[in-house]
C-alpha cells in the first residue's frame, strides 16, 4: 500500500483496495515507521471507522474519486469526528 504522511496527515492510496482485516495491521505499520505523526492522537478504531466509510462510501460510487484515497488527519471538527463515527459503525458489517 501507497501512503504519504505529514506531521497531521496519513494519506492512504487507493485505500478502498484494502479489506477492513487488514486496516490495522497497516496502521500498524505506519505507526512504527511514522510514531510522532500527530494522527496518533486518534485512536485506531477511531482511524478504522473512517476508513472503512471511505471504502464503503467508494463501494457505492459516492465521489468515487475523493474516496478512493483516505485522507486520515488530526485534530478533526467535532461534526466530522461524530460522522465517521456513526457511519464507520453502520458500514462495517457490510464492507469487505
Amino acid at each position: 500500500m501507497q501512503y504519504k504522511v505529514s506531521d497531521n496527515n496519513i494519506q492512504l492510496k487507493s485505500s478502498f483496495e484494502v479489506s477492513k482485516e487488514d486496516f490495522e495491521k497497516v496502521l500498524a505499520a505506519i505507526r512504527e515507521q511514522y510514531p510522532n505523526c500527530q494522527v496518533w492522537n486518534r485512536s485506531i478504531r477511531s482511524l478504522m471507522r473512517e476508513w472503512a466509510a471511505h471504502n464503503a462510501f467508494h463501494a457505492l460510487g459516492f465521489i468515487r474519486k475523493k474516496t478512493a484515497d483516505t485522507d486520515l488527519n488530526w485534530p478533526q471538527r467535532w461534526y466530522t469526528r461524530l460522522g465517521y463515527t456513526i457511519a464507520g459503525a453502520i458500514v462495517w458489517p457490510f464492507i469487505k
